[in-house]
């Protein structure tokens, strides 16, 4: 099971999952106006269906009879209940209104839920509507009917309370079933990003041809190269040091090699299939200069490697991004 981190930055709403592995995902946390606006949506189609089965009910009301009203009745508690449980059960933690939105139930540790987590955490939803009050409290006051003055309409104020008492921001529900709301990340996928400078490819000689990445460490590498872009340097080596510190004695490579530049080496001999060929007709002339602690200097290559064979298209970063499904060449 993977170690969670509770910790959630409070500046990009980020929460970090370490596994086992000491690898880290960081999932952006869906706040109460993302959800409350995806539960609205939901609502409304929940509401649209009920009224089509209403009007199918009227209109067959003389031939069915008492049955018709049963059937109504039926299809609206199963509607109420386990609308959400469903959607999220066979479309991977979404409903429509979650879809629309961009969010996803997760479980705690990042994972998909089942179908046992999506009913616990719809059927307790209940839960977070209290307190129920009156619709005089709204100023509704139509008649004296009963109806009127019951408490009916919910508050959802236990709801957000609970939201805002911890650090995922889950719901009753959520706490109960183990699962989390967060942002869906996922793009279109568009192809390969050529890593390829000089430097990145003599690290890359360095890992061992035995070297494989399995799943997790895939997609942990193709997201990094993916939003690196985005990001300073600073950031780059912050984030990078949680995968490339356990991988450098994994791998028996130098302990201060630039983190940075380190993944892109492992994501291009990750997914180019041609990879080791590549290497092996390009021979270094120049040494990675390492700097020690008493240099007070950033544990990083300073100065570009250059390479016996120069190749024009190595200095030219690939206007392609997202996530590449497998291996494959880079032309």
């Amino acid at each position: 099971m993977a170690n969670l981190d509770k910790a959630i930055d409070p500046i990009d709403g980020t929460i970090s999952i370490v596994t086992p592995e000491n690898i880290t995902f960081r999932y952006s946390v869906a706040g109460p106006f993302q959800r409350a606006t995806a539960f609205v949506i939901d609502l409304l189609i929940r509401m649209g269906i009920i009224i089509v089965l209403l009007v199918l009910t009227m209109a067959l009301k003389s031939g069915l009879g008492d049955a018709g009203i049963g059937f109504f009745l039926l299809s609206n508690f199963i509607l109420n209940w386990f609308y959400g449980a469903v959607f999220e059960t066979y479309m991977n933690g979404q409903t429509p209104g979650k879809r629309l939105m961009g969010i996803r139930a997760v479980t705690v540790d990042g994972k998909p839920i089942n179908a046992m987590q999506a009913v616990m955490r719809n059927l307790i939803r209940t839960a977070d509507t209290y307190p129920l009050v009156t619709p005089a409290v709204f100023g509704i006051e139509f008649t004296d009917s009963p109806v009127y003055q019951s408490a009916i309409i919910p508050t959802f104020a236990m709801g957000l309370i609970v939201m805002s008492m911890n650090k995922r921001y889950q719901r009753i529900g959520d706490l109960v079933a183990g699962t989390m709301v967060i942002v869906d990340q996922r793009k279109a996928t568009f192809g390969l990003i050529d890593v390829r400078t000089p430097a990145v490819l003599q690290i890359a000689a360095m890992v061992p041809a035995t070297f494989r990445a399995d799943q997790e460490m895939s997609q942990a590498l193709a997201h990094f190269v993916d939003q690196r872009p985005r990001l300073s340097d600073g950031r780059r080596r912050e984030i990078a040091a949680h995968l490339t510190e356990p991988l450098s004695r994994e791998l028996g490579l130098p302990p201060n090699l630039d983190p940075d530049l380190l993944l892109q080496a492992l994501y291009y001999r990750a997914f180019v299939s041609d990879a080791q060929e590549e290497l092996m007709q390009l021979t270094p002339t120049a040494t990675v200069d390492y700097h020690t602690a008493s240099q007070q200097a950033p544990p990083y290559i300073q100065a570009p490697v250059q390479l016996q064979r120069q190749v024009q298209y190595l200095s030219q970063p690939s206007q392609s991004s997202g996530r590449p499904p497998s291996g494959g060449l880079l032309k």
